[in-house]
């Protein structure tokens, strides 16, 4: 995990806990992907703004967001709704405020969110439950009172961001202390989720976090800061489902994901369109070239007051040419 992605951790949230292989033909399809456009910042100014705005998860319909906003003193869950074809300012969902939270995720459905919330289950000394819970919709706008999710999926003290399948499955990162990092699954049947297995493809030491799959299971996105040889930055990657296992992971290559200046990319989201991936990232807009002008030091003094200050924002990036690639390989 990069530095600034630990920093802002401990920051705002104070935690107490510090491949398989594909077939010959199908690495070769999927060893040189396409790369995507450059990332743009989402909703500047309002979602993405001067504290640090992780990505959003949507509803299926598209018209309501939440998201994190967090600073020195911990995370809390916003809630922002689309009206008139704008986003409205966000106010922090009835659900989230009493503990630190993070990481919301919509079910496909949109009917229920899971979410990571930090709990002190003693002080002394000083321990921290980090787990998974859920709320779910009360109507339009309202929400039910939070509950922890079975020991089935939190596995441990330190089981961070969720993501769901159609059929009720749930995809996590669980943190051992001994050991590390590691994506795992809990799948749900007969009404339960089931006890949670290790993905094959993360292993202790590869540093995998953040699991989003897709609705249909087709494919997930996650990060990762120790998969690409010589660079510490927390990278996305994509892997395919191949029959009933997985594919080879590969990275998410996209214009400026290599620019310094920045250390981490990572959170991934779906948008409701399956196709736009959000995601959290700590880079900046290109600064003009010096001298300025008077314009352009204006607008640029408007953005660091707005978002573009070296905190944490919500990105988006379009993944169709990816997905469009791996169709027409397979």
């Amino acid at each position: 995990m990069s530095g600034s992605r630990c920093c802002m951790l401990c920051l705002a949230l104070v935690v107490a806990l510090g491949l398989n292989t594909a077939t010959a033909a199908t690495a070769t399809a999927t060893a040189a992907p396409p790369a995507l456009a450059a990332p743009q910042v989402f909703a500047p100014g309002i979602v993405s703004g001067p504290a640090n705005d992780e990505a959003p998860t949507f509803s299926p319909d598209g018209n309501t967001l939440l998201f994190t906003r967090s600073g020195a003193g911990g995370g809390t869950i916003m809630e922002s709704h689309r009206v008139d074809g704008h986003w409205s300012a966000p106010v922090m969902a009835s659900f989230s405020g009493a503990w630190p939270d993070l990481a919301p995720e919509f079910s496909p459905d949109g009917r229920y969110v899971i979410y990571v919330s930090i709990h002190r289950i003693d002080s002394t000394p000083a321990h921290n439950q980090v787990g998974l819970w859920r709320v779910d919709r009360e109507g339009n706008d309202g929400w039910s009172k939070p509950r922890r999710l079975p020991d089935a999926v939190n596995i441990s003290d330190a089981v961070w961001k969720a993501s769901m399948t159609r059929d009720g499955s749930i995809y996590f990162l669980s943190i051992d202390p001994g050991k590390g990092k590691r994506l795992y699954v809990s799948h749900y049947a007969h009404g339960a989720y089931q006890p949670a297995q290790p993905l094959p493809f993360s292993h202790y030491g590869d540093n995998d976090v953040d699991p989003e799959i897709a609705p249909d299971g087709s494919y997930m996105v996650f990060a990762s800061d120790h998969r690409l040889p010589g660079d510490s930055k927390d990278h996305l990657f994509i892997v395919f489902r191949q029959g009933d296992g997985w594919g080879t992971p590969q990275a998410i290559r996209y214009e400026g994901d290599d620019a310094p200046g920045f250390s981490t990319d990572y959170l991934p989201h779906l948008g409701p369109d399956q196709r736009t991936l959000y995601f959290t990232s700590d880079r900046s807009m290109p600064v003009a070239h010096y001298p300025h002008t008077p314009a352009q030091a204006a607008e640029y003094l408007q953005r660091i007051e707005q978002w573009d200050n070296g905190n944490l924002n919500a990105w988006s990036v379009s993944l169709t040419p990816l997905l469009e690639a791996h169709r027409n390989a397979g």
